[in-house]
């Protein structure tokens, strides 16, 4: 596809969907919104499911765009995305196939969990003995998923959780449902309904991004981190070239002091981007040395 003609976007027509009162904003839930569109598509032709669900996404305070596969078809990619219904209708007039690209909105953190880049392996050591509360969860075309949180608090967002899981907010967008997935050929779903949830507290430390602080030596770090929280911290922020050093030693503090974190230290292995294999020879090595 080419890119998608673009309509004056200066002046706010009357069809701009303003975000008072909208259920996809941070401090209002979306559920009845995505339980209404989940009953109406049944009676929708399948041929404009695409367009109607862009037009209810807009709606409820979404800013969408017209994507071929998942690139943006607009001139200016997703900062052209609307709620404007006229421009949205012209788009998916011309090119009513084309996937729905979405912006979340301000005060939303999407976990992009992408299961190509070892993505569940991430997710499932970072949750293992967490809890989850119910949020509004979309399955990916390639099977992977998105969940939605709101954020507690401002603050800077990293670009990604870890191995093989993104963080989408209002600086990006995201693929949105009943969309086709270019590769796989299969459609975007809502796996779960439910309210946006706020983000859990564990989670904070994974998304935002840490307070500046004076830079340090790693001797300095390895001799300052006297407690179980300090060394799993250490290896979540290893810098690449340092990341196996760096969880070996952490792994050699723990076996000697008995600190029981062996979980947590593959967990924070994943995220500063080693693989559970490589976290797992690491601390066992570590054992080993701790025992001879």
């Amino acid at each position: 596809m080419s890119k998608a003609p673009t309509t004056h976007m200066g002046a706010v027509s009357q069809q701009e969907v303003h975000p008072n009162n909208n259920p996809c904003s941070p401090n209002s839930a979306p559920q009845e919104v995505w339980r209404t569109w989940a009953g109406e598509i049944e009676t929708i032709p399948q041929h404009q499911w695409l367009h109607v669900a862009a037009n209810r996404y807009a709606r409820h305070g979404l800013k969408v765009g017209i994507l071929n596969g998942k690139i943006p078809m607009t001139p200016h990619g997703f900062k052209d995305f609307t709620t404007n219904l006229e421009q949205i209708n012209a788009w998916w007039g011309t090119y009513p196939g084309a996937n729905i690209g979405a912006t979340p909105p301000k005060g939303v953190v999407v976990i992009d969990i992408d299961p190509r880049n070892g993505g569940h392996e991430t997710w499932e050591a970072l949750t293992r003995y967490r809890e989850l509360p119910e949020t509004l969860l979309v399955r990916t075309g390639s099977g992977g998923h998105h969940f939605w949180y709101r954020l507690p608090h401002e603050g800077a967002i990293r670009g990604e959780l870890g191995k093989g899981i993104d963080l989408k907010t209002h600086t990006g967008y995201l693929v949105m449902p009943p969309s086709i997935h270019p590769t796989t050929g299969e459609r975007y779903t809502i796996s779960w309904w439910a309210d946006i949830a706020v983000l859990p507290t564990w989670l904070n430390e994974y998304v935002y991004k840490p307070t500046p602080r004076p830079t340090q030596s790693m001797q300095a770090r390895r001799e300052g981190n006297n407690t179980g929280g300090g060394l799993v911290e250490t290896v979540e922020r290893a810098p690449e070239g340092q990341r196996n050093s760096t969880l070996y030693w952490a792994a050699c503090r723990n076996a000697e002091e008995g600190l029981g974190l062996d979980e947590e230290l593959v967990a924070a292995a994943l995220v500063c981007g080693l693989s559970e294999r490589e976290a797992r020879q690491a601390i066992a090595s570590a054992q080993r040395k701790d025992v001879a």
